[in-house]
This record gives structure tokens, C-alpha cells and sequence, in this order.
């Protein structure tokens, strides 16, 4: 799996309140504001990975929504729903969420809410995003950010 900046939700993004994800993805940048595909017919997965293993919160939400502001609050759509993830399943390097993108008209804005329950959390980080291909876990290897291609 190759990660592309412009295609992150989230990097390393400490999770201690609910929160929108650090970067949301204009799908029209310089359109108008309107549904639109993502993807044209491709296949495209929606990650999420835990860097640092969250603490004191009962539970974390992760919610792919589609809106027509940055604020993801305009005319909102819930695209995907991850539930309740127990803060026991919220430990370092687990895959939380693993999927292809689901189908349907998008809004112009897409971004992640991340919708903590009980008390805030102390510690816990989210990398997430989307790429072309989604693999396992089993034998990959974290190498250094920064390359530029």
C-alpha cells in the first residue's frame, strides 16, 4: 500500500476529542458545489491505522462523510460508519478500518469525523486515507516519510 499526502485524512493525528480529520479532500477543486463520483469505477480503499495506542476513551467512532463545506457540515453525508472500536481493539499498528471506498454520489468536500465516547482520550494517533490498493498488515514494513517521487 502506498500512501499519497494529497490522498490522507489524517497523519499521525493525535485523537483525544471528537474531531474532523486534519485534511479533507476537495473533489472539485475550483467547481462547483454538487455530487460527484470518486473513483470513476475504480477500486478504492478507505484505510485507517492506529499509530500510538489510545488511552482512557471507552470507544472511537470513525465516520467517511461528504459535505459541502470544508467544515463537513453543510448538507453532511454519512457514506460509512465504523461503530463502536473498544479502546482495547485501539492499540499501535491495528488496521481499524479496511475497505473499499463505498459506492454513491459523494459532495464536493470528503473527510473523516472522528466521534470519541466516554471520557477524552490521553494518548492516540490515526493515520488514514485512501489508496488504490489495500493489503495486509502481515509483512509490511513502515519506512521513513518525506520521498518525494
Amino acid at each position: 500500500m502506498i500512501l499519497d499526502q494529497q490522498n490522507l485524512f489524517s497523519d499521525a493525528q493525535a485523537i483525544t476529542a471528537s474531531a474532523n480529520s486534519s485534511n479533507v479532500i476537495d473533489t472539485l477543486p475550483g467547481g462547483q458545489n454538487t455530487k460527484s463520483g470518486i473513483g470513476d469505477g475504480q477500486r478504492i480503499g478507505l484505510f485507517a491505522q492506529v499509530g500510538t495506542t489510545f488511552a482512557t476513551l471507552t470507544s472511537l467512532n470513525i465516520q467517511l462523510v461528504s459535505a459541502d463545506d470544508s467544515a463537513l457540515s453543510t448538507n453532511a453525508i454519512t457514506h460509512f460508519d465504523s461503530g463502536a472500536i473498544p479502546v482495547a481493539s485501539l492499540t499501535a499498528k491495528a488496521r481499524v478500518v479496511g475497505l473499499d471506498l463505498p459506492f454513491g454520489k459523494y459532495r464536493r468536500y470528503v473527510g473523516l469525523k472522528y466521534v470519541v465516547t466516554g471520557t477524552n482520550a490521553t494518548a492516540g494517533t490515526i493515520t488514514a486515507g485512501l489508496v488504490e490498493d489495500l493489503q495486509t498488515l502481515n509483512g509490511t514494513v513502515d519506512y521513513a516519510k518525506g520521498f518525494t517521487a
